[in-house]
């Protein structure tokens, strides 16, 4: 056995204690120190033990603090984060909601502004197309900014913008929190452009001029599709009783135009004319056709148009307008091509403004004016400038000029005429008599002017041969008789139902007649001898119109101190009207 090391002196007292305890206990001198070493050791290790548990306990403290910050951190992220979700989807719900209209229109989104930057919006122009910025609901009144190319525009929306080619567009705009943007587009075919943006289903807070290079083509493909809002009319213009006429004429209500849209679309048909009138006397009216030309300029007051092939023409009004304007339309040779629509407008209280017809149309135009005197259609032959051939039984003459002095006349000697009005530069529409042949010239190279000849008609035949400058003059004028007459609902006839007597003629009423005018035609001076029963008149006046009745007489008579040529020299032409039904 070993030798045990020397206790100390502290220590050999305890070492004593503990072999006496040992020796009286029965044991082994060292048990007792032995035991004590054995139970400081397990303290030690206890006190280790109970060390390393709180730095475990301090740790795991920590982490559950840790845990629990990260734990607090991600549930106020998810709860934030839901938040912001829920707003976006909201935001984006408000958007779509304010698009649905004009989605239903035909509109296609192109772009929305983000939630990260909702005052501005970018996109890509495509084409000739239309462009609609508009911002939900809840931001409606905020003025927006819209950039395409090099045009800006500002503005209540929501704003339209077209444009002609491809390239960016920029919408700006102080929304709201929860606001937003949002871009649609539509091919400008299919409203028109900027200039058919007063026909939308929707009246735009502003519309940008930024299609002027293709806004006619657009506006033109507008209307071949069809898509203009059909023009309504109303017929109260022409059933105020002062534009009695033109009812009687055939005039016909095609376009009632409202004051706050900027044009009708006007579909002409051929062989007519049409005449325009606004209720606001300021109002200036154009007439455009295809391609954006104009054929007839702004003007202020009543506008004329006559054509012989059909036509679709914008009818437009020069801002600011506040009147109605009416349209109504008539056969040209009901009212004597665009002479006669200047004569009958003046009759009714509408003098025209401004007129207007093709060049290549204005034969066909001097012929109504012949038609509707009636002049038999197959009598009447026309030519143009610069082609004029001769045409030697020619004997009444109408003229209508585009240029001034663009034709002038050379007869042979012994050949006379009269123009009403004269040939000279100020010269329009003229009806010239002659009796004989005679041969036209260009006035200048560039002369543009119709011309349209005929034959004496069957009414005029007690004048034919006379070569009088005053009885040519008679002529024009019972040819002017005649178109007022037509007017009137009159038409000429000699012989039938009628019996000359010295001073006049018994005419009798026929079927369904109700009124008559009468004039005797004689080949010696006068030459005309108008018949009344009562008040005289002249040419130059108011014909006498007198009632007749069905089978039952009429005496007219002469108040010229002349009597008129014996019964077998002279020769009465009676107007005769139909009674209306």
């Amino acid at each position: 056995m070993p030798t045990p090391p020397k206790p100390t002196k502290g220590g050999e007292d305890l070492a004593e204690v503990e072999r006496a305890l040992s020796v009286l206990q029965g044991r082994h001198p060292e048990h007792e120190r032995a035991r004590r070493e054995d139970e400081a050791a397990r303290a030690k290790r206890a006190a280790e033990l109970e060390a390393q548990a709180k730095v475990a306990s301090r740790e795991m403290l920590r982490k559950r603090a840790l845990y629990g910050g990260i734990g607090v951190f991600v549930v106020l992220a998810t709860v934030s984060g839901g938040l912001a979700f829920r707003h976006e989807v909201s935001r984006r719900g408000a958007i779509e909601q304010a698009t649905d209209p004009y989605r239903a229109m035909g509109f296609v989104i192109t772009d929305t502004s983000s939630r990260s930057e909702p005052n501005k919006l970018e996109t890509k122009t495509e084409g000739a197309g239309c462009y609609l910025a508009v911002t939900t609901q809840a931001a409606q009144s905020i003025p927006l900014e819209v950039t395409a190319g090099d045009a800006k525009v500002s503005g209540k929306g929501p704003v339209l913008a077209c444009t002609c080619e491809g390239g960016k567009l920029t919408v700006k705009g102080d929304v709201p929190e929860g606001a937003g943007l949002a871009v649609l587009r539509i091919d400008a075919a299919a409203i028109g452009g900027s200039r058919a943006a007063a026909f939308l289903p929707f009246k735009p807070g502003t519309v940008a001029d930024t299609d002027e290079a293709c806004a006619d083509a657009s506006l033109d493909a507008w209307i071949d599709a069809k898509r203009a809002p059909k023009a309504t009319a109303q017929e109260a213009w022409l059933a105020d009783p002062k534009r009695a006429p033109l009812v009687r004429t055939g005039f016909k209500m095609v376009a009632t135009v409202k004051a706050e849209v900027p044009f009708a679309v006007v579909e002409v048909p051929g062989q007519s004319c049409i005449l325009a009138s606004s209720a606001n006397e300021a109002d200036r009216m154009a007439l455009r056709a295809r391609g954006g030309t104009h054929v007839l300029a702004p003007s202020t007051g009543p506008i004329g148009y006559c054509t012989q092939n059909d036509a679709t023409l914008l009818l437009q009004r020069s801002a600011p307008s506040t009147g109605e304007i009416s349209v109504a339309t008539v056969p040209a040779a009901k009212v004597g091509g665009l002479s006669g629509l200047r004569d009958i407008a003046r009759i009714v209280g509408s003098p025209l403004a401004a007129e207007a017809i093709a060049p290549s149309d204005r034969a066909w135009s001097a012929k109504q004016a012949l038609v509707v005197a009636s002049v038999p259609e197959q009598l009447v032959n026309i030519a143009s400038t610069p082609d004029i051939p001769p045409d030697a039984d020619a004997r009444l003459v109408a003229l209508s000029f585009a240029t001034p002095n663009a034709l002038t006349s050379e007869s042979p000697d012994g050949v006379f005429s009269y123009c009403e009005p004269p040939l000279d530069a100020k010269t329009v529409d003229s009806l010239c008599a002659f009796s004989g042949p005679q041969f036209w010239h260009l006035g200048s190279k560039d002369a543009v002017a119709g011309i349209a000849r005929a034959k004496l008609p069957f009414w005029l035949f007690a004048l034919e041969g006379v070569s009088d400058p005053v009885a040519l003059k008679v002529e024009t004028q019972m040819v002017s008789l005649s178109k007022k007459l037509r007017y009137e609902g009159f038409e000429p006839t000699t012989l039938e139902a009628i019996t000359e007597v010295e001073k006049g003629a018994d005419i009798l009423g026929r079927s369904g007649e109700d009124a008559v005018v009468a004039v005797a035609l004689a080949p010696v001076a006068p030459f005309a001898f108008p018949l009344t029963d009562g008040p005289a008149w002249t040419l130059d006046e108011a014909p006498r119109v007198v009632a007749v009745k069905p089978l039952e007489k009429v005496l007219l008579v002469s108040t010229e101190k002349k009597l008129p040529p014996a019964k077998d020299k002279r020769r009465t032409v009676v107007y005769r009207r139909q009674a209306a039904r």
